[in-house]
């Protein structure tokens, strides 16, 4: 109880010490609030920080340096209010960036570049991009370049496009070839699949919760190519590696080892070249690390109902929406309510250990009895039953206490300064920013926030 009460003490303390004042900036931002918004980029080749708000008439472009010096500002007139959002960006040799201003719905796309040195808007193009018998999975930077992602009605097709220097291209990823089967070995469809379990996009530098590891499809924008996996199977996670440039596809299927008991639900999650997979039924829960490259088995750890789970380094959570974590006794009652949801894993690294968490997240059916003790109703509540794992960079795991994360600070400072409004957050080198309009000072401000208490303190 002593350490438990010291560690608060010190949470106490340190939450000044995990973020920084970076930069501030007057700007008042005016008209309908819808028409606000702020977005912070990071231009990859350069490490310059681009901040681009903007308000019902007016865009207001600031840069920073890598040290995060204010080296360029400039307010110039919005395009038209149709174009409503900020959808995009992208940056030249030079540079300079491009912005893709977006219809709510992305079937029009302006594409405005900016010249730092003039100070001026000096191209537009105009982009229609009609859907036909597409949904929109989502949209991504990469390379400095801009790409939307969208799903191919009643075929085995994702399109693919890519809106750079005021050119677009439009590739098509074609998934006919391939064989997709479910956990009783029958054929399925590609189109089928992504119906059933739609592709999620996990931010590959940031910290995911745990409802983005629950879902069956996963993608991950890595450096210059996509990886996109299935779990629809609990016989295997296939996944498909995508090269951006030349939009060659290649297959690679990861075995899921069996369980005692056949009737499993699983999920797995990558994460630097590894994927880390997970099978739980009532009896028993199955968690593994391979290399995605060689398929090789790095640790492999069964838990069995009956038995302490030994590379949990926090209590067992159940937590109902709205209300705080309960603990759950043993691993026989967290099984129980485990296979009710959707199983997920996430992973994510800290300056001093692999975070692991594991659970799973969907509705739980609750029974409400009247007052005359006849009369019945029913409530699906949103429940997340989970527990956390911290490993070494060698997948040895530690014991040590996990320290509260920057998005754990982030919440709390928005949670007590209500002056922010608009946020926006990118991780930025080993640490996240956010960026926000303070309504009180009238001026965009910029903090930096860490993973963890701050070393010198």
């Amino acid at each position: 109880m002593k350490q438990f009460i010291l560690f608060l003490i010190l949470i106490q303390c340190n939450f000044l010490f995990s973020q920084t004042l970076l930069a501030t900036f007057p700007l008042e931002l005016k008209k309908s609030k819808e028409y606000k918004q702020i977005v912070n980029a990071e231009n990859t080749a350069t490490h310059d920080v681009f901040v681009f708000a903007s308000d019902k008439e007016t865009l207001t472009i600031l840069k920073y340096n890598s040290a995060l010096f204010l080296t360029n500002q400039f307010s110039l007139p919005r395009p038209d209010i149709a174009y409503k959002v900020v959808a995009g960006y992208s940056f030249d040799d030079e540079s300079n960036p491009t912005l893709y201003w977006s219809t709510p719905d992305f079937t029009k796309i302006m594409a405005v570049q900016y010249d730092l040195n003039a100070k001026t808007a000096v191209a537009v193009f105009n982009y229609d991009l009609p859907f036909f018998n597409q949904t929109i999975i989502t949209q991504f930077q990469e390379n400095n370049t801009f790409y939307i992602l969208s799903q191919k009605h009643f075929e085995q097709k994702l399109i693919l496009y890519a809106l750079k220097n005021g050119k677009k291209e439009e590739k098509t990823l074609d998934f006919s070839s391939f064989n997709f089967k479910n956990s009783k070995n029958q054929a399925i469809t590609f189109s089928k699949i992504l119906e059933v379990c739609p592709i999620e996009k996990i931010e590959t530098n940031q910290f995911n919760p745990l409802f983005k590891g629950s879902q069956k499809t996963k993608l991950y924008v890595l450096k210059n190519r996509l990886l996109l996996t299935f779990d629809h199977s609990d016989n295997e996670t296939q996944a498909f590696e995508i090269d951006l440039a030349t939009i060659e596809i290649l297959e690679k299927n990861i075995p899921k080892t069996a369980t005692k008991n056949y009737v499993s639900l699983s999920n797995s999650y990558y994460h630097e070249s590894k994927i880390y997979q997970i099978k739980v039924n009532e009896e028993e829960l199955l968690f593994e690390i391979k290399d995605y490259k060689s398929g090789e088995t790095l640790k492999s750890i069964t838990v069995s109902k009956t038995e302490t789970i030994p590379f949990k380094s926090s209590p067992l959570w159940l937590q109902l929406a709205g209300d705080r974590p309960k603990e759950l006794k043993n691993t026989s009652k967290f099984l129980d309510q485990l296979v009710y949801l959707e199983v997920g894993i996430t992973v994510y690294k800290t300056p001093k250990s692999i975070l692991i968490t594991l659970g799973g997240t969907g509705d739980i059916q609750f029974t409400d009895v009247g007052q005359d003790n006849t009369n019945l109703s029913f409530r699906n509540v949103p429940t997340t039953i989970y527990f956390e794992s911290t490993f070494d960079k060698k997948l040895d795991q530690t014991k040590q206490v996990q320290e509260p994360l920057a998005i754990d600070f982030i919440s709390r400072f928005r949670e007590e300064h209500p002056e922010v409004t608009i946020p926006n957050i990118i991780r930025y080198k080993n640490y996240y920013i956010m960026g926000y309009y303070d309504t009180y000072a009238k001026q965009y401000t910029m903090r930096k926030f860490i993973d963890g208490f701050d070393s010198s303190f």
